[in-house]
Order: C-alpha cells, then structure tokens, then sequence
C-alpha cells in the first residue's frame, strides 16, 4: 500500500539482507576507519575557546554594521558620542582607521564627551585636552533638555561646518558611538525636545532615522555599534553594552564593580560600612532592599542586578582618571575651523565625589584648580556661543 501511484516513498536502500553480508560489511568499515576524519570526535577539549551567550554579541551583527556604513556613507560630518566615564574604553578604533581611508578622507570626524555631569570637572577638562591633542577635536557635552552644557558650542561648530561646505545645500551629521552612551539623547537636547526614543538600557534604537535641526543641518541617529575589540563579558557588562535584566548570574560581574568603585562611595550609596567579599556585600545590600526568598535566605542575583543597573545610569560615583603623558598620532587632529572654547565651571556635577577627587586638577589660565568651584555656578552655555532659542531658528 505505501507503493502505490497515490502515495509514494523513497524505497528504502539495505546494504546486506542477512547477517553474513552485515558482518563483512562492518569488517571492511573497521578496517578502512579513520579517527583523524571523524567530525564527531572531539579534539583539544580544554584548549577549546568557551562559547558565551547571544547576548554579549548584541551590537556585532551584520545588520548593526549595515546601519552604521549607511550613516558613515551619508555623513559630511561623523560625531563620535564618548562615555565621559571611560572615553578610551568607548571609541571604535575600527571606525576611526575606516575613516582614514581615501575615500572617507573628506569627511570630518569629532568627539563628544558625553555624560560630562558623572565625573569631575578637572577630569573633563583634561580628557578634552588630552584627546584633541592626540586624537580629534573634543567637546564636553551634558544631554539634557532643560539643563545642557556644551549644546551652544556644538551647534555653533555645526554651522560652521555648514558654511565649509557652501556648495551643498545642506550638509549631514551623524552620530555614532557603543550601546548607551547617549546618542539619541545628544540629539534630543540639540532638538530641545524628545524626537529620538531613549531609555537607560542598550539597544533602544534599532534604525537610522534622519532628523531636522535646521533648514541646513540634517542629524542622523544610529544604532549602538559594539567594537569586537577583544573585552571580557565583564567589560562589556560594566560598558553598558548587554541589558542587565537578561543576565543569567549577575553575581558573577558585581566583582568587577566593587574593584572599580572606591569602598566609600559604596558604602555611602547602600549604607553598608565593611564587606569581606562580593557574596558578603550582596547578602547585606539583599536584606537592606528587602530581596529574600522565603525563609529569609538573600537573593543574591536580583541585589546583584539591582547593583549592575545602578552602575550602568551612573549612581555609583566612577570614572578613569585622564592620562597627560604625551600621546602620537598619525594625523593632523586640527579642523579648518575653529572649536569653540568652553568654559568647565558651569557644568553642574550629579555625582557627588569626595573633595580628594574634586581638586585633583590643574591649575587653569585663570590660575585656579580647575573643579575647584564645582556647582558654583548656575549651569548654562558657553559665553559667546548660540543660545537654545537660536538653535531652532532656520537658516536663510
């Protein structure tokens, strides 16, 4: 029945039809075996590379790296959003050498240190020097769309730019930059209104989308874009790459905070004064937040991710102090227009770090510490840069 012209199968093929012919044919495959064509032996067991999660190759794909060259390839003028916190841990070397190329050798790339309010003044002060001495030309920038520092002198540079390039009618801007450093938000306080969707987490936006600042200036927004460049699951957990709610054992990452963070901030956020260990610290932050299971036992990994999420927005005072040792490069880092200076004192600082950290700057042209007079003035712009008002005004 299964043969018929209604239904019709695949007559099966049998090598040996009785137990004879089996067995000689068993013989002549034991004797013709080869162990080293064997795809299904296992070799080098323990000098095999560990196989991590999906998660932490989010911002890697090819789709990713699709929307990023699109940008790239639209773009007069690449904006490269850095993490105040850790500006050499968030630049892309891969983009920065593909912009050297020849072909991408007209467009103009710039830094902006982003999130300027999370470390001390002195610290921004010097990373901006140190990198537009070294690298590109740097500006301080504080996303906010009521209280913003560094918008006036971002937009004055932007028009200058424009005006570089009279021959075109406008010109692009594109912003790129690691998962959660504050693109969409830079471009929300250019806007002075939310037109990009932000939130505290990775991966938020998934496309590039154009955006109108004026007549003349079009911004592009564009999805974070991880660098393989070879970091740990731990570095990419603390750089804010992977979405901390996903993660299967956060205990295992709170080591690497509590390495990082100074004992007394720590102690000074959750009110715990002295831990031996991680698993110590986490059993005493559970029950202060109240996170046990039944029977009073800690639950470790949801206190860890509660730990993870406040490092990741910046409640947990922390940055890497800037380096001054002289730096090459290959490249002029000059512009053919002038950045505008920015006056550090008027960025109101949202981190609260011990006066040891504060002054341990420079001295200014004006001869004082620089930080030394942090959130003594009202935060505003540059003095001698455009305004917000002026900001939405369109070109004629």
């Amino acid at each position: 029945d299964v043969f018929t012209q209604k239904r019709q199968r695949k007559r099966p093929k049998i090598a040996s039809t009785d137990m004879e012919s089996l067995s000689s044919l068993a013989t002549g495959r034991s004797e013709t075996y080869d162990e080293a064509k064997d795809s299904n032996v296992l070799s080098n067991i323990g000098l095999q590379k560990d196989i991590s999660h999906p998660m932490f190759e989010k911002g890697q794909s090819k789709r990713i790296w699709g929307e990023l060259f699109k940008v790239l390839d639209s773009s007069d003028v690449v904006v490269q959003v850095l993490d105040a916190r850790d500006p050499m841990g968030t630049r892309s070397a891969k983009v920065e050498a593909r912009l050297k190329e020849q072909k991408f050798s007209h467009k103009h790339l710039i830094f902006v240190l982003n999130k300027c309010d999370l470390v001390p003044t002195w610290a921004t002060a010097r990373w901006v020097k140190y990198l537009s001495a070294t690298a590109y030309p740097t500006l301080a920038f504080h996303s906010s769309v009521t209280n913003a520092f560094g918008k006036g002198a971002l937009i004055q540079l932007l028009r200058q730019f424009q005006l570089l390039h009279g021959d075109k009618k406008q010109i692009s801007v594109g912003f790129i930059g690691m998962p959660n450093v504050g693109k969409s938000s830079v471009i929300n306080t250019l806007r002075k209104k939310r037109v990009c969707k932000v939130a505290p987490i990775p991966g938020e936006t998934k496309v590039w989308q154009y955006i109108t600042l004026t007549k003349k200036i079009y911004l592009i927004d564009c999805p974070g874009v991880v660098n393989p460049a070879g970091d740990s699951e731990s570095d990419l957990v603390l750089k804010g790459v992977v979405r901390i709610p996903n993660l299967k054992d956060a205990t295992a990452y709170v080591d690497a905070v509590l390495e990082r963070v100074k004992p007394q901030y720590i102690s000074r956020t959750y009110n715990i004064e002295r831990w031996s260990n991680s698993e110590d610290f986490l059993t005493q932050f559970a029950e202060k937040a109240g996170r046990l299971f039944k029977g009073g036992e800690a639950d470790l990994n949801t206190a860890a991710k509660m730990l993870l999420q406040d490092w990741q927005r910046g409640k947990l005072p922390y940055f890497v102090a800037p380096s001054m040792l002289p730096g090459s490069t290959e490249h002029d880092p000059s512009l053919p227009i002038p950045v505008p200076e920015q006056n550090f004192k008027k960025i109101r600082m949202t981190s609260d770090f011990d006066i040891s950290d504060k002054r341990v700057g420079e001295i200014g042209d004006d001869g004082e510490i620089i930080g030394e007079n942090d959130g003594g003035e009202e935060s505003g712009e540059e003095d001698g840069v455009l305004g917000e008002d002026e900001s939405q005004e369109d070109d004629e």
